[in-house]
């Protein structure tokens, strides 16, 4: 099984977007052959303080304040914030290239042609 112990899921257990992404995290875990870490906040404090520590790459990701699900790649540094579909997060799992540090959809779709912008 592949270590993805660097990409941690911070979440809140009641948290219905977190509940959300429960089934998707499953699908990028088997597709990885890993497991992304996850780490609950709201009902334990030393996680809490773990999710403190890259406070400043998820507000980032979360326009400006850390809120949960947040999904941080700690090598790349990269971060992601609220429901994720599978290929955007699977992207980060695997330290995809994404726009200033923090990997959105729009960041990834390649640039549109000349004539069509």
């Amino acid at each position: 099984m592949a270590d993805f112990s660097h990409v941690i899921e911070f979440y809140g257990e009641t948290c219905p977007h977190c509940v959300t992404m429960g089934p998707i995290v499953g699908e990028v875990n088997e597709a990885l052959g890993g497991e992304i870490k996850r780490l609950e906040v709201w009902e334990h404090p030393e996680n809490e303080a773990i999710m403190k520590q890259y406070s400043e790459l998820i507000e980032t990701a979360c326009g400006g304040f850390a809120a949960v699900p947040s999904f941080v790649n700690t090598q790349t540094k990269q971060a992601l914030c609220g429901v994720q579909d599978k290929e955007t997060l699977l992207a980060l799992a695997q330290g995809a290239d994404c726009k200033d540090n923090v990997c959105q959809i729009h960041s990834k779709m390649p640039d549109k042609p000349e004539a069509a912008k």
